[in-house]
């Protein structure tokens, strides 16, 4: 199997702890979300090791995640088999015979007995497979900022096909190469739509989803005052939420609803709106102007400039020089 070699934490890379797997299979990458409350890792695992595992129970590192027989958090298993793969799999004492494949998803509430066997493959197969990961008191908080009355009543389910929430497990496992100080807000907004997906497709919930219909002039202006006045600091979701006195799942749909664009993109076209300005109107040196807008380090700045503007930022300017 393939070593670890490197563990993505939100917005960032580090080495990875100490890890213990008993037998380990291959972590690729985790993301993560305020201080772990949110996980989502990416394994691949031999067929072998699994079918002689007395019960599937992945360290998957020290005060980390543990999938075992009655998970302590919420767990939204997604496949991405490549053949269909037959399994016994029993959820809350019901048992059933499953035939999976790339693009289904199982979901395992928090408390509720599960255990998953392969029925007899190729022992030589490797699986490579996905778990996003809730703590409960995170889905509980999120459901309340964002009008969802309880008590909510998780609703485990065998495999499913499940487009979206593959597609943003997807765009969060590429996430952390995107060298750019929003990339923040594209990870939170992610897994708040992942949220709101089990909320809606998972739950049953006293309340459905409610909040106000569209943004009023003042919060969108109190975002994007917010924005412009905090262009230098590595921007967040929470931060321009509070800013328009809303939660962060309403307020990132409302936004895109009011201004065509996602709070990731909107930051990153502000960026690179002031960026021109200071590259025409003064002679700062570049790695200045990638200061002032936000970025740490100017082959970050150049690389998003350059995706966005088709240029370099050098060649901008000597253009706008002309």
């Amino acid at each position: 199997m393939k070593t670890l070699t490197q563990l993505h934490h939100y917005g960032f890379e580090c080495s990875p702890p100490e890890f213990e797997f008993c037998p380990p299979p291959s972590l690729l990458s985790c993301v993560q979300l305020r201080s772990g409350q949110v996980k989502l890792f990416n394994l691949q695992v031999s067929l072998n090791f699994w079918q002689n595992a007395d019960a599937i129970r992945w360290f998957c590192y020290r005060g980390g995640f543990t999938l075992q027989r009655r998970p302590k958090q919420h767990v939204v298993c997604l496949h991405h088999f490549e053949r269909p793969m037959k399994f016994d799999r029993n959820l809350d004492g019901r048992t059933r015979r499953e035939i999976t494949a790339k693009g289904d998803i199982a979901f395992l509430p928090a408390d509720v007995p599960a255990m998953l066997r392969p029925v007899r493959d190729d022992p030589q197969r490797v699986l490579s497979f996905s778990y996003l990961v809730f703590e409960p008191s995170y889905l509980a908080e999120f459901a309340s900022s964002s009008g969802i009355g309880r008590p909510l009543d998780f609703i485990p389910r065998f495999a499913t096909p499940d487009p979206l929430l593959h597609q943003i497990t997807a765009a969060l496992t590429s996430a952390p190469r995107i060298n750019d100080p929003a990339a923040n807000l594209f990870i939170e907004t992610l897994f708040n739509a992942a949220c709101a997906r089990i909320l809606h497709n998972y739950a049953e919930v006293r309340y459905p989803l409610s909040g106000p219909p569209r943004l009023t002039d003042d919060q969108l202006r109190a975002a994007i005052d917010y924005i412009h006045d905090h262009i230098r600091e590595p921007l967040e979701l929470r931060s321009i939420s509070r800013a328009a006195g809303l939660s962060e799942f309403h307020f990132a749909r409302l936004f895109k609803a009011a201004t065509g664009d996602t709070p990731f993109q909107f930051v990153t076209r502000t960026r690179m709106k002031r960026a021109k300005q200071l590259l025409r109107n003064t002679r700062l040196p570049i790695f200045e102007i990638a200061e002032r807008v936000g970025y740490r380090k100017p082959s970050h700045f150049s690389a998003r400039f350059h995706a966005v503007s088709g240029c370099s930022p050098d060649t901008y300017r000597r253009s706008a020089e002309r």
